[in-house]
């Protein structure tokens, strides 16, 4: 995927080659020398190709599987500036300093609204948080996240899920 190369093992932890636009559309999105944090990085894609801009990365995940699938990926792919962590998302807040990330990756549409609030405390004020769900009409989520210290806040379809349902982010500009 755009000159990285990634071990997966669909039995232990989820992989959609599907988002290898959507990352590099993030890439774009970059400064060089952001810190970045990927709440639920799973086999690392995320942070494998953000590493190129970034000063450093903090790859978190649940799942010891996904985290060892991780490191496995950074020594093939030599990343040095990305840093496991094997926790629950929610626990972040507890690890990592406030409000010290330029960018929060939130890629777990199924459940990313229980950690909001975490993510947003972690975000430094100017930062983005890339927050992906599912929902069946546009700007569903907006009336919530605007319950947020939120900013500017843009929406956008990354590709269909269901008949009923798409998969989306949103680009939210810490305040």
């Amino acid at each position: 995927e755009y000159n990285n190369r990634f071990t997966i093992d669909l039995a232990v932890a989820y992989f959609s080659a599907r988002l290898a636009n959507e990352r590099q559309r993030v890439l774009r999105l970059m400064n060089e020398g952001e810190r970045v944090l990927d709440m639920f990085t799973g086999v690392g894609p995320f942070p494998i190709a953000l590493s190129k801009k970034a000063s450093v990365i903090y790859a978190g995940d649940i799942n010891p599987g996904a985290v060892g699938l991780l490191c496995e990926n950074l020594r093939i792919n030599r990343t040095d500036n990305v840093i496991p962590v094997l926790a629950d998302a929610l626990d972040l807040s507890g690890v990592l300093p406030p409000h010290s990330f330029d960018r929060i990756i939130m890629n777990l549409p199924m459940t990313s609204t229980a950690f909001l609030e975490t993510a947003f405390s972690l975000a430094k004020k100017g930062g983005i948080i890339h927050y992906y769900t599912l929902q069946s009409e546009k700007g569903e989520m907006l009336s919530l996240l605007r319950g947020f210290t939120a900013g500017k806040i843009d929406e956008r379809v990354v590709r269909s899920y269901s008949p009923t349902q798409h998969h989306a982010v949103y680009d939210i500009v810490c305040e």
